[in-house]
């Protein structure tokens, strides 16, 4: 049970849910690696607690992205 929970959560990452096609999760996966990319969000100037949180988000959407193309295969 545990692991169809992560794998829910990883979904949510990705702002997918299992019903999504590998080519939505590949898009909304490129789409939020670009808003959340370190050296984006750096550039725009923000506070120092925004580029932790972003850099944090940026690993959730890394790992989740990874859980799932081997989940799928893809």
């Amino acid at each position: 049970g545990v692991y169809f929970r992560d794998l829910d959560k990883y979904y949510n990452v990705l702002n997918c849910t299992p019903e999504s096609t590998d080519e939505e999760i590949k898009s909304s996966y490129k789409k939020l690696v670009k808003d959340f990319h370190p050296d984006k969000i750096v550039s725009k100037g923000l506070p120092e607690e925004f580029i932790d949180f972003a850099s944090e988000r940026f690993r959730e959407i890394q790992e989740s992205y990874e859980k799932i193309k081997r989940e799928r295969g893809f």
